[in-house]
């Protein structure tokens, strides 16, 4: 929906437009719903918005992945994060601060050797789902996540959103789009073979619905010698 200059976008709008581009960057797929969310409340939650997602973004292409090293000294739990962008981490780093509160009320992690450190502000919508609240601030050459309790009566960025929809500037959000959506496969003869409701096998079979009211054959039959003439419907 567009007011004007601007939008107001909803949840879905925003994952689906948001998980194509950070899996266009290079995402591990075991990483690819964390990550998601957390461009996710990057863009939610107060801070850059929509206008800093694209550098987010090539941030997070550039970034490698590693293992967290356990580095803590005097009682203090610290994780080398291995130079990785702060959203490849920021889910495991909650689950280590979610667990050390839960077991002795301290649910403070300090991540060292993070690319784009105030990203890990984006712990604050996370840790919602658990009923907590977080700070994140910068602390020495890193940024110290520290968990507490929610008020149950306060209303959670997500559910903000879903209510009440992202208001954002048009100019702001245009840009993603595109960019996701040039991110899809193009428009081809092998592409066409596993859009919509069914899969065409190479040897022409049709696997699936074979009602075409979703999916368009006429690329792939408009050239005999790349499928049979006639396509067998099968239901396997």
């Amino acid at each position: 929906m567009m007011l004007s200059e601007t939008l107001i976008l909803s949840v879905r709008e925003l994952r689906l437009i948001l998980e194509r581009l950070v899996q266009a960057a290079g995402t591990p797929a075991g990483l690819l719903p964390s990550v998601r969310d957390c461009a996710f409340y990057s863009a939610v939650l107060p801070g850059p918005g929509l206008s800093g997602i694209a550098q987010q973004i090539e941030h997070v292409r550039a970034s490698g992945v590693a293992p967290l090293a356990d580095v803590s000294t005097d009682g203090e739990l610290t994780i080398d994060c291995g130079g990785q962008h702060a959203w490849m981490v920021a889910e495991t780093l909650l689950d280590l601060a979610v667990e050390r509160f839960r077991l002795t009320g301290r649910g403070e992690v300090l991540a060292l050797n993070l690319t784009e450190p105030p990203e890990l502000r984006v712990v604050s919508g996370l840790a919602e789902r658990f009923g907590l609240a977080a700070i994140v601030e910068p602390k020495g050459n890193g940024a110290q996540v520290s968990l507490m309790d929610r008020p149950a009566a306060k209303r959670r960025a997500i559910d903000m959103v879903r209510h009440d929809g992202l208001s954002a500037a048009a100019s702001s959000w245009w840009p993603l789009y595109k960019a996701s959506h040039d991110a899809l496969m193009p428009d081809s003869f092998e592409s066409r073979r596993h859009a919509g409701t069914v899969r065409v096998e190479a040897d022409g079979r049709v696997v699936g619905r074979n009602d075409e009211d979703e999916t368009d054959l006429s690329m792939l039959t408009a050239d005999p010698s790349r499928l049979q003439p006639n396509p067998v419907s099968s239901a396997s």
